[in-house]
């Protein structure tokens, strides 16, 4: 009797790498989805915020908690042995990581802000802003370490990073995330990708030839919610890496 297995997908990352999942071939799994957890705080120690969380999601509880726990390398080490490709892209890099102390951090995602935790603490953690000189430094430091972990489990890899769409599809242009241009966020990026290259990495890029925001995507419209044609050229790089 024939046994077939499914090839395994482990996305590190967000809504770029999740939204192409559903574009691959039926014949993929994903076998693990770690999101909402930079490279900051995936590389420290794990870290400490008291408190009740006001989230009512189970996924968005479990995303604040590993992010604080730093559970992205056991994460690797259990499920390695079950994945074909490790995809990655860093749209939860945008908004910074707060420093916890001791050497570790967490990530300023939208869920945490949400969960009310770091109003709870005896004083509120210090922001590191996304693209500033510190962040840039501690996340160079700490990718290195993320893709050196990627690197030894024999893996390939490959990172998303088509640029924030800077139009619409129905033709809205200057698109704006936080009071930042899309454009300002391409611009920031860039050297966060280039490192990635330093590293060794395969990363996909896709320019404003292609990338579009979807003013009908099910997420709703923003610069990173593209059109499928954008979603068909992460697929087809997935298809290729992995084989």
């Amino acid at each position: 009797m024939w046994e077939f297995i499914l090839p395994g997908l482990f996305i590190y990352g967000s809504c770029v790498s999740r939204d192409t999942y559903p574009f691959l071939d039926k014949d993929w799994s994903i076998v693990e989805y770690v999101a909402r957890q930079g490279m900051i705080s995936a590389a420290s120690p794990r870290g400490v915020l008291r408190g009740e969380s006001s989230l009512t999601s189970k996924f968005q509880k479990q995303c604040v908690r590993n992010d604080i726990r730093s559970s992205l390398f056991d994460t690797i080490d259990r499920s390695a042995g079950a994945t074909d490709l490790f995809l990655l892209d860093l749209v939860d890099e945008r908004l910074g990581a707060y420093e916890l102390g001791q050497g570790s951090y967490v990530t300023n995602s939208w869920e945490l802000g949400e969960s009310k935790l770091l109003q709870q603490q005896a004083s509120e953690p210090r922001l590191i802003a996304f693209g500033s000189e510190e962040h840039f430094s501690l996340w160079s430091k700490s990718a290195t370490t993320v893709v050196r972990k990627i690197k030894q489990t024999g893996r390939p890899m490959l990172v998303l990073a088509p640029e924030w769409a800077e139009a619409s599809d129905s033709g809205l242009s200057g698109l704006v995330y936080r009071g930042l241009y899309a454009a300002t966020y391409n611009k920031v990026y860039q050297r966060y990708f280039d490192h990635l290259r330093e590293e060794g990495c395969n990363v996909l890029s896709i320019g404003q030839d292609v990338v579009k925001a979807a003013a009908g995507h099910q997420w709703g419209l923003a610069p990173y919610h593209y059109v499928d044609a954008v979603y068909h050229q992460m697929r087809d790089a997935i298809t290729a890496a992995a084989n």
